[in-house]
């Protein structure tokens, strides 16, 4: 069947306007409104997926306001659950917290009963997040490393870590910060 002829409609009045073929168009075009949704609803669940997939999903183990971006004291102190984060049982541990709309933060447990807290922000570039890596930090952007203490020690030269105020309340197994 070599000569198959596509059938042609008339163009619909929602996209007559949007087409460059005024009279009969054939079917599938651009201008089919159901192609456009289809299209539409696909990009918008994909760009989903993917920022969700940017994240590392680990929000637990945090309580206290949940509102506002900024610092971490920008909408009062945050509450760490030292058990939900196994990577501080340990001394020389860091763990990454994201608290709400809080930008993340990690916290690095030096000694027993010793615990720091820092901005994962990059102090040279404003990158985000900076890696936690064997027992320090590296912003991926640039190589700037910095170890457990938030202390700058090669790659791009870049001020020390920003670092927060912690309070740690043994008993309860909790941190605050901020």
């Amino acid at each position: 069947m070599s000569g198959a002829v596509t059938p042609r409609v008339p163009p619909s009045p929602r996209c007559a306007a949007d087409c460059p073929d005024a009279g009969l168009r054939a079917v599938p075009d651009a201008c089919d409104p159901a192609r456009r949704h289809f299209l539409a609803t696909t990009l918008a669940a994909t760009v989903a997926a993917f920022l969700a997939a940017c994240g590392d999903g680990n929000i637990g183990g945090v309580t206290g306001a949940e509102s506002g971006g900024g610092g971490v004291t920008s909408s009062g102190p945050l509450v760490v659950v030292l058990a939900d984060f196994p990577a501080l049982a340990a001394d020389g541990g860091i763990a990454r917290v994201d608290g709400g709309g809080r930008r993340p933060i990690a916290v690095a447990r030096l000694t027993a009963g010793t615990f720091r807290a820092f901005s994962m922000i990059c102090p040279h570039a404003g990158y985000r997040p900076i890696a936690i890596t064997g027992g320090g930090f590296e912003c991926p952007n640039h190589g700037a490393r910095f170890d457990a203490q938030g202390r700058w020690t090669g790659g791009q030269r870049a001020s020390d870590l920003a670092e927060y105020g912690v309070t740690l309340d043994a008993l309860a197994g909790t941190l605050t910060v901020g």
